[in-house]
């Protein structure tokens, strides 16, 4: 793909053919499989310390921290190997990329519904049975940003390897 001098920086850098190490299949999918073990492995940390008596730790502030500076160069990845399609502005995407965009929007939309309205009624859980108000509120943001995740993980999980020339 022909980069056009008109587009903005952000396009420039996601179709840099050096990501392309980041476009295969197999490691869109193993950076999805990360996330989503990370973000599991969160959920139930921040349920389990809403569990105990004092809730917000030294041990649970570790694997939050740990866990989200783990998350950044595993989402960065992961956006490196679908060209950024979901942080771009619409102009600097070609049709493919638009359509790939908006077919995992709405195959997600059910199930991202359904995270968001987890989201909500985890952190009111939480509260109402622990009165870990900090806790609930992370729980219901880990929620949520799962929610927001959906999509790009659909599209990492589910497009097809790109052709090896993209000149073919």
């Amino acid at each position: 793909m022909s980069i056009s001098p008109d587009q903005t920086y952000l396009a420039r850098n996601f179709e840099d053919e050096r990501w392309a190490w980041a476009r295969p299949r197999r490691v869109r999918r193993r950076a999805v499989l990360a996330q989503v073990v990370l973000l599991t492995a969160l959920i139930g940390a921040t349920v389990v310390a809403a569990s105990t008596g004092p809730g917000w730790t030294t041990w649970y502030f570790v694997a939050l921290t740990v866990s989200m500076l783990g998350f950044i160069p595993l989402h960065s990845v992961l956006n490196a190997g679908i060209r950024g399609v979901f942080d771009r502005s619409d102009r600097s995407l070609d049709e493919h990329q638009q359509r790939l965009r908006d077919r995992s929007y709405v195959a997600v939309a059910w199930p991202s519904s359904g995270l968001h309205l987890s989201a909500w009624a985890g952190a009111v859980a939480v509260v109402a049975l622990s009165g870990h108000v900090v806790l609930a509120l992370y729980l219901g943001f880990l929620l949520w940003f799962a929610a927001g995740l959906l999509a790009y993980w659909h599209l990492a999980w589910t497009a097809p390897d790109e052709p090896a020339d993209a000149d073919l």
